[in-house]
């Protein structure tokens, strides 16, 4: 079969397309004939970062999208035809390839009505955003939310779960994203590079402050936004981690949240394993269902997927590209 190997973790002039054997399921596993592979910045970022347990070359890729081609002797819920989708165990990747092995706990299933392209550009960034949204944050109606690098894949989601769960959300996006943002009902859409975003978010508050921030651009533009939240209110972290509080712990009793979906393999339990597989399947009934937009800017064929990789870390893209692996 074909794949994306990284010879060495330099980066992406080391990621090649070349053969490899045809992987076989362990007892618990499922083989999935890939249909279709999300794209997104961890991708890239790991190409230069690697990770300790791979070994050379080692074939990459998380968001996997296919039909179930072979079953382990001890998995029962799932046989081959199985429409499915996961994001996979980053200390193992492999989903940049013709097929992919995965424990048969970490799959959700693709509802008809959803395309494998529209599901492989759920996990990464839509089960980030869920993680934010309602297992940090717990968003409810009458909140004000707001979300900064917006117009990529985990803000994007972020913007439209917190407007399903009913809040009132400002989306802080560059301008060539606010179209589409104000087509999922945003209450607001302000530009960080020609807006002054503190007096903005003073007066769309009317003085009162938002209840929260998921902050998905840096540390810097997390402290930036700490100063914009009422008191008691809370942070979410997706994209960077803060090096000291932002503000002193005993002025306005902030809560703050990391959200880290690629530590769950090696940091979590089984149970926060089947709960992704329960978020993908939740996302993807949403998908089928009209009410979520998995916001596919681009799909691109599997022999150009580098180039996607390339618009990402130029992030000149909006929304998610995606990679069209095998005809199924």
């Amino acid at each position: 079969m074909k794949a994306w190997k990284l010879t060495r973790p330099e980066g992406l002039d080391c990621l090649k397309l070349s053969r490899a054997a045809k992987p076989t399921p362990a007892a618990d596993e499922v083989c999935i004939h890939v249909a279709a592979v999300g794209l997104n910045p961890i991708d890239y970022k790991l190409t230069s970062w690697g990770y300790a347990t791979w070994q050379y070359p080692q074939i990459i890729g998380l968001d996997v999208a296919g039909t179930v081609a072979l079953v382990g002797k001890d998995v029962n819920h799932f046989q081959p035809g199985d429409r499915v989708v996961c994001f996979a165990d980053p200390r193992h990747g492999g989903g940049f390839a013709y097929y992919a092995t995965t424990k048969a706990y970490t799959l959700s299933r693709i509802p008809e009505q959803v395309s494998f392209e529209q599901a492989a550009a759920l996990p990464c960034a839509g089960y980030s955003a869920w993680l934010a949204v309602h297992d940090k944050l717990h968003v409810h109606p009458g909140q004000k939310i707001a979300i900064t690098g917006a117009g990529g894949g985990v803000g994007g989601f972020a913007v439209q779960l917190a407007k399903l769960a009913g809040a009132t959300v400002y989306a802080i996006a560059e301008k060539r994203h606010h179209q589409r943002l104000l087509g999922y009902g945003t209450d607001a859409v302000l530009d960080p590079t020609t807006d002054n975003i503190a007096m903005k978010l003073i007066e769309l508050t009317e003085d009162q402050l938002v209840h929260a921030v998921i902050d998905c651009v840096s540390a810097k533009s997390g402290s930036v936004m700490s100063a914009l939240i009422r008191y008691n209110g809370e942070i979410v972290m997706v994209a960077d981690q803060f090096n000291q509080v932002p503000l002193l712990a005993t002025t306005k009793a902030l809560s703050i949240h990391e959200v880290a979906l690629h530590g769950t393999y090696a940091h979590g339990t089984l149970e926060h394993i089947h709960h992704l597989a329960d978020i993908g399947n939740t996302l993807s009934n949403l998908v089928a269902e009209g009410k979520l937009d998995p916001m596919i800017e681009q799909v691109l064929p599997f022999d150009r997927l580098v180039e996607g990789l390339e618009t990402l870390k130029q992030q000149t893209h909006s929304g998610k590209l995606v990679a069209t692996v095998t005809t199924l």
